[in-house]
């Protein structure tokens, strides 16, 4: 709606009275010139400006005041300016909304890097929490900041003076140990270059200040020991030790010192000072490795197998350089322990090595054979543990061996063929075993099973399938694998209700597995020529209670992802439930995790559908979102029809802009006859394209070409395009006139009427009479609108206070007001005529 205004005056004078009385520090009345120059014309003071006027309210310490204004008024006018967020950062900081502040420094530091007060807040910020993002900021602060500041940082006495390269150097360090672990060398060593520069600096300029020479003392102790400098090493970090006050809580002082020492073969030293670090540091394991090494050089491999055991059992998953190094020094121990005289040894690896040497010595031995098979088995060594084998059994002296020992050998050959999915060769070797050992209820089961294989890899042979199976029900009549995959492959066949009868047996067997005896009854039930929903639906909730009862979380996924579309008509969120939770649970098993995604965004799509028609947008927005963010699980044309129906979200949300890019995407995908009908289809997503182009247009220049778009198509899609069409030349005429392009505005009004409703064209009149200038000429064109709309009189009540009649301008504005009218001076100007003339 466009309403006439005042003519602003002047408010250079008012900035530049602003900026005479910052440098001169005169804070309070700098303020109140920014503030006269604000109030006289917000829209003509720069972002600069905005953000020297926020700035003093940090100097005059009023960070309430502040966040006040930069919300309410410099945000209005420059939403997305560095000068003004910077200083919202700032306070947001000062006021210990610092979650909040960094948001917003982010975003400062994104477009204007060389913000260095938000680069300062950030550094400190992620100070322990991300040295990458740390030393970032750090080093964009010291590059940036002007030299009057790094002047003051080094006069100051206090933390800040030196807190910068303290922070910046501790987190080059703990960079250079993330690129060690990853194998880097030369970066690393770059990185702890690096942080000397930066502790070599504050110890050089900055050592007399509090702080300083501590940390960088325990910054330069890890550093030179980093670099291998270990006399260095040793002389700074014997300073910090001197003082228990001075070594931090970490206890590294006493690591590095200890490094340093190992290094210079002071093996006492090196202990002592290892055992200060793990006093400190309980759970380290490179403490432990560190002591262990010190024992390792004196050649006392018990003491140091013992150190590197503890170091074992206190490693952590991520840490997997120290696992490999810790590999090394175990295996060198190892190497070095003479055998044990008797008895088991627990350590696998240990127990391969010595059987491989025993077997190396006595290879006619198949008893010692059988041993070493089995350890290669327990190690997933089955290449191994098959190449012992075929020697042995190739051998002259097996053929004169007892069953025990030769059928003990065809079961591990069995075994480890059986591993490599070789299941031809590994029946055959099963059944040389039970040939030898016949009644041998393990080697039957092991036949049994690869029979069961067997069978899995006909695929869709079933008969075939069916053929393997029926040989291994004739070897063990209720092993529940086989009867179980009976009924499988009966219900792949689509002969349901055989398999639910089988299943229901089964059901009483002892040793089945309960859960996936369930899940299959539920399937069954599912497949019948009348699916039984109600019957299926108990199945599963049986098969989810005892997987529940189990843990078995995978298990659940697959219950899940087949019941929940089952439940999906009548209780939705429950399925979107069971079905988020499948994904979850399935995330380590591509097959069952992409069925689990497929049904959730399904599920999702209509639960987005649901929410459109309950009138939750945002909702459905998000529904459709995340239905559409793993595409290789949809079909067809699922794809385009959910990724539409999220447009079309995003636009009754009002998110125009990513409702633009959304239709945007789509038209370059073509086919949208597919998924559009009617007049829509033939015009594809243009349409929408154009109204969201014309919500979200930022210049006259784009809505007007949004509105041509929107006219082209009018014809085609009908209905109530006309008043949308006429919209959009309104809106555009009311940006052209704001930006002062009067003829522009006038033709976008010409526009507007051609397409225009009767209402909208009242409103058009009046939007003209502003545009062509209020003045009396405009006199008779107001009145004849009659108070339609009630913004037309409010511009009367400009031309009559510009003709001099005072009152009749009040009486204007006081029935504009009522009516509802839309112009932000309008109380404002009410008020001023009861104070001047006592209406």
């Amino acid at each position: 709606m466009i309403v006439g205004q005042y003519a602003m005056a002047s408010v250079e004078d008012d900035l530049r009275e602003g900026d005479k009385y910052y440098e001169d520090g005169d804070y309070k009345k700098a303020a109140a010139s920014y503030d006269r120059a604000i109030n006289s014309a917000p829209a003509q003071v720069s972002a600069e400006a905005y953000g020297k006027r926020a700035g003093l309210f940090i100097i005059l310490k009023d960070f309430k005041g502040g966040l006040d204004f930069i919300e309410q008024r410099a945000k209005r006018q420059y939403p997305n300016a560095p000068e003004v967020l910077e200083q919202e950062a700032l306070m947001l900081w000062e006021t210990d909304r610092r979650d909040d502040a960094i948001k917003v420094a982010e975003r400062v530091v994104k477009s204007k890097p060389s913000s260095f007060t938000n680069q300062q807040i950030i550094g400190e910020y992620y100070a322990g929490r991300d040295s990458v993002k740390t030393a970032a900021a750090f080093e964009a602060y010291l590059q940036s900041r002007p030299i009057e500041v790094e002047e003051r940082d080094s006069s100051r006495t206090g933390k800040y003076s030196v807190l910068p390269h303290i922070r910046l150097g501790f987190a080059y360090l703990s960079n250079s140990k993330s690129v060690l672990n990853d194998g880097d060398e030369q970066r690393a060593k770059q990185l702890y270059t690096k942080a000397m520069e930066q502790f070599e600096y504050v110890q050089r300029k900055l050592g007399k200040k509090p702080g300083a020479q501590t940390n960088a003392d325990n910054g330069l102790c890890a550093v030179y020991s980093g670099l291998n400098r270990w006399d260095q090493a040793i002389s700074v970090c014997e300073r910090v030790i001197q003082d228990p006050r001075r070594i931090d809580a970490n206890g590294s002082a006493w690591y590095n010192l200890a490094n340093a020492y190992l290094a210079r073969k002071q093996m006492k030293k090196a202990r002592a000072a290892g055992n200060e670090f793990t006093r400190l540091r309980k759970n380290e394991a490179r403490g432990f490795m560190l002591i262990g090494d010190t024992f390792f050089e004196e050649k006392d491999w018990n003491n140091a197998l013992d150190q590197y055991l503890r170091a074992e059992k206190l490693l952590r998953p991520n840490q997997t350089r120290e696992q490999v190094l810790l590999s090394i020094r175990l295996g060198k121990t190892y190497r070095r322990l003479p055998a044990p005289a008797s008895g088991p040894n627990p350590n696998l690896a240990l127990a391969i090595e010595k059987l491989n040497n025993a077997w190396a010595a006595n290879p006619g031995s198949l008893e010692l054979a059988a041993e070493l098979g089995t350890a290669y088995l327990a190690g997933k060594q089955d290449s191994k543990a098959m190449a012992l084998t075929d020697k042995v059994v190739a051998t002259p002296e097996f053929a004169k061996a007892p069953s025990d020992e030769k059928g003990a050998l065809f079961v591990i050959s069995g075994q480890a063929l059986y591993n490599q999915k070789k299941l031809k060769e590994a029946r055959a070797r099963f059944e040389a075993a039970r040939q030898e050992r016949a009644g041998d209820v393990q080697i039957t089961r092991y036949l049994v099973l690869t029979m069961n294989e067997q069978a899995f890899e006909q695929g869709k042979n079933y008969k075939e399938a069916l053929g393997y199976l029926d040989e291994a029900l004739k070897l063990e009549p209720q092993n529940t694998t086989t009867l179980t995959n009976i009924a499988v492959l009966a219900i792949e066949r689509g002969d349901c209700e055989n398999a639910n009868r089988m299943l229901q047996k089964l059901n009483g067997v002892g040793g089945r597995d309960v859960v996936l005896t369930q899940r299959l009854i539920g399937r069954s039930y599912m497949c019948f020529n009348k699916p039984d929903v109600a019957k299926a639906s108990a199945a599963f909730a049986a098969a989810e209670s005892e997987a529940k009862k189990a843990g078995a979380q995978l298990a659940l996924a697959e219950i899940y992802t087949e019941w929940a579309p089952l439940t999906w008509d009548k209780d939705l969120e429950g399925a979107v439930d069971k079905l988020e939770l499948a994904v979850q649970a399935s995330a380590q098993d591509p097959e069952i995790g992409s069925a689990a995604k497929r049904n959730l965004a399904l599920a999702l799509y209509r639960r987005g559908w649901q929410n459109m028609r309950n009138g939750k947008q945002t909702d459905a927005a998000s529904d459709f979102e995340r239905a559409v963010r793993n595409t290789d699980v949809l079909k067809g044309i699922e794809p385009l029809s959910f990724e539409f129906s999220y447009a079309l979200a995003l636009l009754d949300a009002n998110r125009y802009q990513d409702a633009a890019k959304a239709f945007k995407s789509l038209a370059t995908k073509g086919n949208t006859a597919a998924y559009l009908k009617g007049n829509y289809g033939k015009v594809g997503t243009q349409y929408f394209s154009a109204y969201a182009a014309y919500r979200s247009a930022q210049s006259a220049a784009a809505r007007s070409a949004a509105c041509g778009e929107l006219a082209k198509l009018e014809p085609t899609v009908g209905g109530k395009a006309s008043e949308i069409t006429a919209s959009c030349w309104e809106y555009a005429a009311y940006d052209h006139w704001r930006a002062g392009s009067t003829g522009a505005a006038m033709s976008a009004l010409k526009n507007a009427e051609r397409a225009a409703g009767a209402e909208q064209k009242r409103r058009l009149n009046n939007n003209r009479t502003v545009a062509n200038g209020l003045d009396k000429g405009s006199l008779n064109e107001l009145e004849a609108l009659g108070g339609n709309p009630a913004e037309a009189l409010v511009n009367l009540g400009i031309v009559y206070e510009k003709i001099g009649k005072p009152k009749d301008a009040y009486e204007a504005w006081v029935r504009a007001a009522k009516a509802g009218a839309r112009a932000g001076n309008l109380q404002k100007w009410i008020e001023a005529k009861k104070r001047i003339y006592g209406y």
